[in-house]
């Protein structure tokens, strides 16, 4: 499986470069909704039923949920690019078929897939870390490395999301995979609350979500506390990384050659 590396190329960024063309005639459509529904849950949620709501772990609850929204950006972006505009390019538009009868690998089709996942986080979580910094409740300078973050993030969410693609038999199955796997992600990863009122087993459950982590990393930059906790979580996601990137690889291999 590890033998799929050897396909990657500079041609991936050929790729992410056709990839970027298409947004830029499109971005009305592709950035604007997708921004907007973490802005009214921070507006629903934050202050709506935050006004109910004294603190959480010591701080406000719209400055609480304000990093789990940035960090949640970083999974959705990538899960709806990676798994529905992966699949409709692969299956309804032969954009892939195409693009492999040039010198172009499948390997390069799917690293290229997987970077331009990772700029769209980096474009939408960059874009509500602006407004959740406008509303005052960024507490730190660290956030100037959220960016980073959402590339790295994005990256490893695109890698899950493309890995589930390959197994689609039709795009309806992508119900499956937002029900199933980025719903309980979202509600239960701390992106609300913390995970500590959880049961046991549901805390267990959540440290091996990706978005945990990257919840925990998000709300240590934005509020300048618990700094510790970062190399363990990234230590953590680059695992995580590393073997979904290599087995969504493979997994197109697969799914393109048959």
């Amino acid at each position: 499986m590890v033998g799929v590396l050897s396909g990657i190329s500079h041609r991936s960024f050929l790729v992410l470069a056709r990839h970027r063309d298409v947004f830029f005639k499109m971005w009305k459509t592709s950035l604007i909704p997708p921004f907007l529904d973490p802005l009214f849950y921070l507006l629903g949620m934050g202050y709506g039923l935050g006004a109910l709501i004294l603190t959480v772990e010591g701080m406000s609850y719209p400055q609480f949920i304000a990093p789990g929204l940035i960090a949640s950006v970083m999974m959705t972006a990538p899960f709806f690019e990676n798994a529905i505009g992966s699949y409709v390019r692969l299956t309804y538009q032969k954009t892939f078929d195409a693009m492999v009868s040039t010198p172009v690998s499948i390997e390069d089709v799917a690293t290229g897939e997987l970077l331009y996942g990772a700029c769209r986080a980096a474009i939408q979580g960059t874009s509500i870390l602006i407004v959740v910094a406008a509303f005052g409740l960024v507490k730190s300078w660290l956030v100037v490395f959220i960016p980073l973050l959402c590339i790295f993030a994005g990256f490893i969410n695109g890698a899950i999301a493309l890995s589930y693609m390959t197994y689609m038999p039709a795009i309806s199955y992508v119900d499956y995979f937002f029900t199933v796997l980025m719903t309980p992600m979202f509600l239960f990863a701390g992106t609300f609350f913390p995970v500590t009122q959880l049961p046991h087993w549901a805390q267990t459950a959540a440290f091996f979500m990706p978005l945990y982590h990257i919840v925990n990393i998000t709300r240590a930059l934005c509020t300048g506390t618990n700094l510790g906790t970062i190399p363990g979580d990234l230590i953590w996601l680059t695992v995580c990384g590393i073997m979904f990137y290599i087995y969504s690889l493979y997994r197109m291999n697969r799914r393109m050659r048959k």
